[in-house]
């Protein structure tokens, strides 16, 4: 399966990963906190690349006119991304809360860009849930409807 998660989502992922990793280095509660984010969001963001953001790798071509050989790999995907989908939002949820305890930390040290880092991540589960998997579904079911099976 070629599907490749859009450049941009990933170096999004890859910059938010990386500014918590530095989060974690922190000493006391917002070294802590970061920590706790971390435990669920590497096996979030490894689920939600996999599930719901390989299928949008097919947006260009589908926008030129081309119908990509993957439409198959797409339906799959989206197939399973429905299954996983209620775990992620949870682990949305949970996460925001870590990071609204990792904001609070920060602010007390005067860490203003992990304040920053929270709200950014916040922000991006939002788009995530408002866009990227809406879009996603929308894949699963153009690539089900065009596969005759829709």
């Amino acid at each position: 399966m070629s599907l490749q998660v859009p450049v941009s989502l990933k170096s999004t992922h890859e910059g938010l990963h990386a500014g918590l990793k530095r989060a974690m280095r922190e000493p006391g509660r917002c070294g802590e906190a970061a920590r706790r984010v971390m435990q669920i969001l590497d096996g979030h963001m490894m689920r939600e690349e996999k599930f719901a953001l390989r299928p949008l790798g097919i947006l260009k071509a589908l926008a030129r006119g081309e119908t990509p050989a993957e439409l198959a790999d797409v339906a799959q995907l989206v197939h399973d991304f429905k299954a996983e989908l209620p775990q992620m939002v949870d682990e949305h949820r949970q996460i925001a809360e870590l990071l609204r305890l990792l904001a609070r930390e920060a602010e007390t040290l005067g860490k203003h860009e992990y304040v920053e880092l929270a709200e950014d991540l916040i922000e991006h589960a939002h788009l995530e849930e408002d866009v990227l998997y809406p879009a996603a579904m929308l894949l699963g079911k153009y690539a089900a409807f065009v596969r005759g099976g829709g």
